[in-house]
């Protein structure tokens, strides 16, 4: 049985409004794990809503949890705007066979219709949630936000970078119980780098549609250094700790710490996150989370649950 986080992955935020009231919801995955009663004990209330779906437990999958399911800032597409964003939902396609979203949760965000929800293909990864690959930050300038898409290729640059510079010996995952590698020897391993190959190429098909979805260009999207690992089924694992799967709190960013190699005692994938993200004026602040979250199929995001501003668009004056 495939174990994953709580948290994010158990329940997501939402909120419901009337022109005379509104107030926040939980959205209960059908998905249970040790957050299976929180929700209904701790969060329900005159002034808080609680929601679920309940599917037959055969049709549940780990897409069923709520990393799977991210809304988009604000967006105009093709002269269309979207002022609530739209609803991203990772999927087997373009497979016809694989994981999907149980029907029930599906057809539910279907149903909120302002927020015109599109489907990823996330079928590559052993956990298949968006949020593996994907997250969105806001920014002062072009379309108020950057998309941050892992990158195995960025990866890559960055370590044959540091190699050409003489520090190719450089290790990672220094302080952890596990192997030691240099940038020298996961430059050399062929198999790694055949597996990223075919993850750049999953990401770079749901890149696509991303640009497409969401009318943004390649100047609204950031790179972040990443690499995966295949397992005995093919499907994809984080080979260290995933950055992109970060908690976004305004400026502030909660990252995984990637524990990436140390060259004048500095990870040099932490020092080239910030060089990207402080020019927009974040505070990058690097979380050590292999225990609690990566070893367990996760990052912060995983874990961690936001309740956010609601939009002061008011969702009735928009036509779906």
């Amino acid at each position: 049985t495939l174990k994953v986080l709580t948290g994010e992955n158990e329940m997501e935020f939402g909120y419901i409004e009337a022109p005379h009231k509104g107030f926040p919801v939980v959205l209960d995955s059908p998905k249970d794990g040790e957050l299976k009663d929180f929700p209904m004990r701790e969060l329900l209330g005159p002034d808080f809503g609680y929601v679920t779906k309940v599917a037959l437990s055969s049709e549940v999958t780990s897409l069923d949890s709520f990393g799977n399911v991210e809304v988009s800032p604000p967006v105009t597409v093709n002269g269309k705007e979207y002022p609530l964003g739209k609803i991203i939902l990772g999927s087997s396609f373009p497979t016809t066979t694989g994981r999907r979203i149980t029907k029930v949760v599906r057809d539910f965000l279907y149903a909120q219709e302002v927020q015109a929800p599109f489907e990823l293909y996330t079928d590559w990864l052993l956990v298949g949630h968006v949020d593996e690959f994907l997250t969105f930050v806001p920014a002062p300038d072009r379309k108020g936000f950057r998309l941050l898409l892992a990158s195995p290729v960025t990866c890559y640059k960055v370590f044959k970078e540091q190699k050409s510079l003489g520090h190719g010996d450089a290790t990672m995952f220094q302080g952890l119980e596990t192997k030691w590698l240099t940038i020298n020897k996961v430059l050399s391993n062929d198999s790694l780098q055949q597996e990223n190959n075919y993850v750049q190429h999953c990401i770079d098909w749901n890149r696509d549609i991303l640009k497409c979805q969401l009318g943004i260009t390649e100047d609204d999207i950031i790179d972040v250094p990443a690499l995966f690992r295949l397992d005995k089924s093919g499907k994809a694992l984080a080979f260290f700790p995933s950055m992109v799967n970060m908690v976004v709190l305004g400026n502030d960013l909660g990252i995984p710490k990637p524990y990436g190699p140390i060259i004048e005692e500095t990870c040099c994938l932490e020092e080239y996150l910030i060089s990207l993200l402080k020019p927009l004026g974040f505070k990058c602040t690097f979380i050590d989370d292999v225990v609690s979250y990566h070893r367990k199929l996760g990052e912060v995001h995983c874990g961690t649950n936001v309740r956010r501003k609601t939009f002061a668009y008011k969702w009735w004056n928009m036509t779906p």
